[in-house]
């Protein structure tokens, strides 16, 4: 077919033809992190309900609803879920072909180069055509194959457009986040969620969810939200009655700006003004403003680095430190009757429930040793303290791997190895033992640890057919506790995929308790200046 005034050098798209390999929707349970697939095919990664984090290659993404992300052939990615809900996606994988003046040929480069320029627009989300092409994939005659096929052409056709749209539709997160600003600038002001709409010229719907994806709020929470920090503010700074506070951040009804405080806060205005007397206020991990008690005394810590807070002092309540996963509910917290909360955690749900049995603050052992110590100094006020353990720290560091260094070749590699969560194995990354082995002087991670590390991953769940791609020159293994766990490393130590590789070969293996050894925490970090020293010693001389 013919057209006319069309200049086909300007067009790129119009050089391909698509043909459907494979559809398949999955559902993951909660706190679930699958292994890495390798994309032998063009692919369509499709959030449809719940959220986590997309990994491909060095790239990190948040993988939230309605988001759609494209994998080339040859890349490979790997989903995080976390989220106290399942996790809902859908994996399509195609061919395509350029078509040519005599035949076509398979086309396996990207093909979509802007990986996240479909979730840069609002476009509306695509979950009906998903499940039209769903319902049609299991086709029995040509008839039903051809109607899938337009069902898929369809598709292309929709992503594309989305693809290559510019002008207004581009412009709707920009817009959106116009009118974030407009709240925080004028949050006194009568604000609606069908005025904010039509600021950004968005159907109030889904002006909703663009606003929660992008706020953690839905609109009316988030300007009350705005509102009591600025009650906060004035309760702090001025004895004017609570009325006139109210008034002044946007409140019509005095008991109504009293009840949404206490919603919000834990305390009614009055209450809360009473409180800050004798509390400071910090910004936690997850952003939020906390009045914590300027000498905590029953410091309830739910985490593994604990030792953070030891090193600067801090008492913690029954000097122990409580499991994250297995020990973090509410009834533990209430019945410990603790005077401060800190969380390792990124559940907001229970922030909220922990916060209404005392102060809580959101921790985050992920973050570096540094970030950490500075963190908590600067919460309790021993900034000092920390500035002056870090640089202790960091000198006996050096002092260590100057030592080890002379007698390690330059450029050996290492990794660490774990079971955990039953028969799961994973190579770690920023967080344990591992920060420690890839000091400047001393080993450096594979090629593959080391995309993990560039994407800021902690951790990263391999299977044990992959180990020989993670493994290092020098291999430490980690002795869980959990009997399943320890059962699957035992299990790996008897495997061929294990004896067969070179560091094994070499005698270049560690096995280590993990509770002694990985931990991360400032304290075990200090224990372990000398220990590794002792533990190469072998290999040194």
């Amino acid at each position: 077919m013919k057209t006319s005034d069309v200049n086909r050098n300007m067009l790129f798209f119009a050089a391909f033809m698509f043909r459907l390999d494979h559809l398949e929707q999955r559902i993951e349970p909660r706190d679930h992190i699958m292994l890495e697939v390798q994309c032998g095919k063009h692919t369509f990664l499709i959030c449809e309900e719940g959220e986590g984090h997309l990994y491909i290659g060095t790239e990190h993404w948040p993988f939230t609803t309605g988001h759609i992300y494209l994998v080339s052939p040859g890349e490979a990615y790997q989903l995080e879920h976390r989220s106290s809900m399942y996790l809902k996606f859908t994996v399509m994988t195609y061919d395509v072909f350029r078509t040519g003046s005599n035949n076509l040929e398979q086309y396996t480069l990207p093909l979509f180069r802007k990986r996240t320029r479909l979730n840069d627009t609002a476009s509306v989300p695509l979950h009906g055509e998903i499940k039209e092409i769903y319902a049609s994939r299991s086709y029995k005659n040509d008839a039903e194959y051809s109607h899938l096929n337009t069902l898929f052409q369809r598709w292309m056709e929709l992503i594309i457009t989305r693809y290559t749209s510019t002008g207004s539709e581009q412009n709707l997160e920009s817009r959106l986040v116009s009118t974030i600003q407009y709240i925080d600038e004028h949050y006194a002001d009568e604000i609606s969620v069908q005025k904010l709409a039509s600021m950004a010229g968005i159907r109030p719907a889904l002006y909703t969810t663009m606003f929660r994806e992008r706020t953690g709020h839905k609109p009316l929470d988030y300007i009350n939200h705005v509102r009591i920090q600025h009650a906060k503010e004035w309760l702090r700074k001025t004895e004017e009655p609570l009325r006139d506070i109210a008034s002044r951040v946007g409140f019509k009804d005095e008991y109504y700006f009293s009840r949404r405080f206490r919603q919000i806060t834990g305390l009614s205005p009055r209450q809360y003004d009473r409180s800050i007397q004798q509390q400071t206020m910090v910004k936690d991990w997850l952003e939020h403003d906390v009045h914590i008690p300027a000498n905590p005394e029953r410091v309830l810590f739910f985490g593994h680095t604990a030792g953070d807070l030891r090193v600067l002092g801090i008492p913690l309540l029954g000097e122990q430190a409580y499991d994250p996963v297995a020990h973090m509910n509410v009834e533990t917290a209430s019945r410990l009757k603790p005077d401060l909360i800190i969380m390792d955690s990124e559940d907001e749900e229970l922030y909220e429930q922990l916060s209404r049995i005392a102060p809580t603050l959101a921790y985050n052992s992920h973050a570096s040793l540094h970030e950490r110590l500075t963190r908590a100094g600067s919460w309790f006020g021993r900034q000092n303290k920390a500035k002056r353990w870090l640089s202790s720290y960091e000198k006996q560091l050096v002092q260590m791997w100057e030592k080890i260094s002379k007698a390690i070749p330059r450029g050996e590699t290492a990794s660490v190895l774990t079971y955990h969560r039953g028969a799961r194995l994973f190579v770690m990354g920023n967080i344990g033992l591992a920060p420690l082995l890839y000091h400047p002087l001393g080993f450096r991670p594979v090629h593959k640890v080391q995309e993990a590390l560039a994407a800021g991953r902690a951790y990263k769940e391999i299977s044990a057919d992959e180990v020989h791609e993670y493994a290092g020159d020098y291999l430490f293994l980690m002795l869980p506790q959990e009997p399943a766990a320890r059962h699957a490393t035992e299990k790996l130590l008897q495997s061929p995929e294990w004896r067969n590789l070179a560091a094994v070969e070499q005698g270049r293996v560690y096995p280590l308790e993990e509770l002694v050894w990985n931990s991360g925490d400032a304290q075990t970090c200090e224990q372990l200046l000398g220990k590794l020293p002792d533990l190469l010693d072998n290999h040194l001389q």
